[in-house]
């Protein structure tokens, strides 16, 4: 009598003891003239894999199911899931994008589209990227950027409301946003009407790993899509040969420091639709581009405001010994403040936060001269 599948594997994630990648887990439950049987075997299949050692590889000709098909989070009434990631320039947000926009269609077997939007292309300037999953039988004519997101990726908190984007957010959405605060006052801030609030500190995360803000942020995008941590490791580490250790640790530290909180909806927040043109824009209604709300999108902070959008190096004159090094990597020289020959402080109204020049600072006998916030 040959053993029997009972039932759907239950599919945990564990750490490869080979690779030290983390790895998903099936527990196999087969039914046969002993009793039960329980047994673990991995699903995941990673370039750097040892079929010939590992114990839990399936053996040949033998595969695990997953339990079914792979299914999106969220589809809208033709079946797409839609994915909105607001960024500033510089974030990363549009690689993060393509990243997972590849792995949807290779990995998972999806089809869709992705759009991008920039503002003047300039680093600090707010960028918007779109992304539309569904399965490969259902036809693509939408495109351009979606306007009722199920999912809603936000690198800078500070920038909802100018930007405007609670707007067409679906009720029941899952919103993902870098801070240190609660979910609660993630909620309160974004004052979403219904869904899911996912808070972790992907600025901190990416810090501590020498990596950019959109590897922590894509990491909890990932599972919220329910693709496996591994489908993105590898083209991570392909994208950026030279700094695969940063990113993946970056990409793994969102793991342990996402916390998550469901909100019904309660009627203390109004469901917000899309933004629309009133008139058909043509040559003689033009937007007028002339007017600009730059104060709102500006990195330096309001007039009586004591938090700026970015946070700037701290600069410590008494450490610093004038050697230059910050000028040669700062994207935008404006940022760095130099009188009579020597450095005086950092601009918050040039500094886009790369942190570039925290970098490549020199420890002296007194410390750096510039540090992390």
């Amino acid at each position: 009598m040959s053993p029997v599948m009972s039932g759907k594997p239950s599919i945990e994630w564990h750490t490869c003891p080979f690779t030290g990648l983390p790895v998903e887990m099936a527990e196999v439950r087969a039914g046969g003239p002993k009793g039960v049987s329980i047994r673990y075997q991995c699903l995941t299949r990673a370039e750097s894999c040892r079929p010939d050692v590992c114990p839990l590889y399936p053996p040949e000709g033998e595969e695990i199911a997953r339990g079914g098909p792979y299914e999106l989070p969220y589809r809208a009434e033709r079946g797409f899931c839609s994915i909105l990631m607001s960024a500033l320039g510089g974030d990363g947000a549009n690689t993060a994008a393509k990243l997972l926009f590849e792995v949807a269609l290779t990995e998972m077997g999806l089809d869709g589209g992705l759009d991008a939007k920039y503002g003047s292309e300039k680093t600090g300037t707010p960028t918007d990227v779109s992304i539309r999953l569904t399965d490969t039988a259902a036809p693509v004519r939408a495109s351009g950027p979606t306007r009722r997101p199920h999912i809603l990726v936000v690198f800078h908190p500070q920038l909802t409301r100018s930007l405007g984007l609670l707007e067409g957010v679906r009720p029941d959405a899952t919103v993902i946003v870098n801070t240190t605060g609660s979910p609660e006052e993630a909620r309160e801030l974004l004052e979403l009407h219904s869904g899911t609030v996912r808070v972790l500190d992907a600025t901190g995360i990416a810090r501590r790993a020498k990596s950019r803000l959109n590897m922590p942020l894509l990491a909890d995008l990932c599972r919220v899509m329910g693709f496996p941590d591994a489908s993105l490791e590898g083209p991570i580490s392909r994208k950026w040969p030279r700094q695969v250790e940063a990113n993946l640790a970056a990409f793994r530290g969102a793991r342990e420091e996402v916390r998550a909180v469901y909100f019904p909806a309660a009627g203390r927040f109004p469901l917000r639709p899309p933004r629309s043109l009133a008139t058909r824009v043509g040559y003689n209604t033009m937007l007028n581009g002339s007017a600009i709300r730059a104060s709102e999108f500006l990195s330096a902070p309001k007039p009586g405001s004591r938090r700026s959008l970015l946070a700037a190096p701290a600069f410590n004159r008494e450490a610093c010994i004038d050697c230059v090094l910050c000028l040669t990597v700062c994207p935008d020289p404006g940022a760095l403040v130099w009188r009579d020959g020597k450095m005086a402080g950092v601009d918050p109204g040039y500094c886009k936060a790369c942190m570039r020049c925290v970098t490549v600072c020199p420890t002296t006998k007194k410390g750096k001269a510039l540090t992390a916030p």
